[in-house]
């Protein structure tokens, strides 16, 4: 009875240890440690689990700072690496491709699972491709640029969010004229100001030539950068800025919106969480995007914003599991969850009970013929800088368009002779 009983208990442990060996795991690596977008993500993740027995989610996770500077190379460079990631689109994607960290996913999601996601996820300038070849699942959207307005000080001077570039230019020159500042914005460190002006650009340079300018394969001149930086100067002729928008910073900016001090704020869907800190209840905003400058152009009603996305490593042991697992997320109804933790979810017709300025920022994206990258999270940071440095002479009105277009490009022919 001995001898039997101890077969059978070996016979059990090895039935066991089996179960345990075809159980697989996915290593899964982000920054998303509080808050609405964590909560989110472990529901998804139990209800994939739920869904697929056999398969577990091991979630690492670091801080945002540690995840950026040390926390995610240390991982896709380990003895044991992820099989997902987290990670931002355009110049990060495409540096993790070229290290070849980064799986090619296209005949994963050729099956139609990439029509599934908004027009704009794998456009050209959204950062989830290299060489057209995709790499990314698309997970989050960020509008880095669109312009807040005070509802009540426009109704007060019976105006409306203009459509055009020459109804935004009356919009400013009747507040100017009224004593109003029509535009504050905090451009001490350049991006406010930048980021909106690389919009502006985007919205009359072909995408081909503003992308040759940046990579340093065109002159800025040569791209067509003389109009958009003579609509930064028609902006200052109008009145449209703060005088000390060079010295202020973004959140003092902000704040002075919020106390309403000025009356449109050019700046990314951020704003809207820090509303119930620094607005006075009963505060009423609203938001345009960048009118539209020229209908003819290559994609008039473009939107400027970041993308983050998860990537699958290209040495992950479990690439198949790993990819049933972002078919999952990225289903509608794990979409919905997504978007109800806060997040503006990339997937084409989800549909959430989310604060209404988010959902305006989602239909924005949603309605966008393009997604236009900011040029410092997409190309080289100094190029990036210049071209910020040059909109805020023109907008400041320290250099006249073809002053500022001059000195930017000296600036970055200087930087290839370093």
């Amino acid at each position: 009875m001995t001898t039997t009983f101890r077969l059978l208990g070996a016979t059990a442990l090895t039935l066991i240890a089996a179960a345990a060996s075809a159980q697989t795991e996915i290593r899964f690596t982000h920054s998303m440690t509080s808050g609405g977008n964590a909560a989110a993500m472990d529901a998804i993740v139990a209800a994939f689990e739920e869904a697929n027995p056999d398969i577990t989610v091991r979630q690492i996770t670091f801080d945002d700072d540690v995840y950026s500077d040390t926390g995610l190379i240390t991982q896709l460079q380990s003895n044991e690496v992820p099989d997902i990631y987290f990670q931002w689109a355009g110049f990060p994607l495409a540096r993790d491709v070229e290290a070849g960290y980064a799986m090619n996913l296209s005949e994963a999601m050729a099956d139609g699972w990439a029509d599934t996601f908004i027009d704009s996820a794998f456009s050209s300038g959204a950062g989830t491709t290299v060489d057209g070849d995709i790499y990314m699942v698309p997970l989050s959207l960020d509008v880095t640029n669109t312009i807040w307005y005070n509802t009540a000080i426009l109704e007060e001077y019976d105006l409306e969010a203009p459509e055009t570039w020459d109804e935004f230019l009356t919009v400013i020159g009747t507040l100017a004229e009224a004593g109003e500042t029509p535009i504050v914005t905090g451009n001490n460190e350049l991006w406010p100001l930048g980021n909106w002006a690389s919009h502006v650009a985007a919205r009359v340079v072909p995408m081909a030539d503003f992308d040759a300018a940046f990579r340093q394969e065109k002159t800025f001149a040569d791209a067509g950068f003389r109009r958009p930086l003579e609509l930064m100067q028609e902006l200052h002729e109008a009145g449209a800025f703060n005088r000390d928008m060079q010295g202020l910073g973004a959140d003092p900016a902000m704040a002075a919106f919020f106390q309403e001090a000025a009356v449109m704020h050019p700046i990314g869907s951020w704003l809207v969480g820090s509303a119930g800190e620094m607005a006075e209840e009963g505060f009423a905003y609203s938001q345009f995007d960048t009118p539209v400058i020229d209908d003819a152009a290559e994609a008039p009603r473009s939107a400027i914003g970041t993308l983050t996305g998860l990537v699958v490593h290209a040495q992950s042991a479990n690439p198949d599991a790993a990819i049933t697992f972002l078919e999952f997320l990225s289903s509608p109804e794990m979409q919905t969850i997504w978007a109800e933790g806060g997040a503006l979810s990339p997937v084409a017709g989800v549909e959430a009970e989310i604060d209404p300025q988010l959902q305006a920022m989602s239909d924005l994206l949603a309605n966008a013929d393009a997604m236009v990258p900011p040029p410092d999270t997409t190309y080289p940071v100094p190029v990036a800088e210049a071209y910020y440095q040059a909109a805020a002479y023109a907008a400041s009105g320290e250099k006249t368009a073809e002053g500022a277009l001059t000195w930017l490009d000296e600036t970055v022919a200087a930087m290839g002779q370093q």
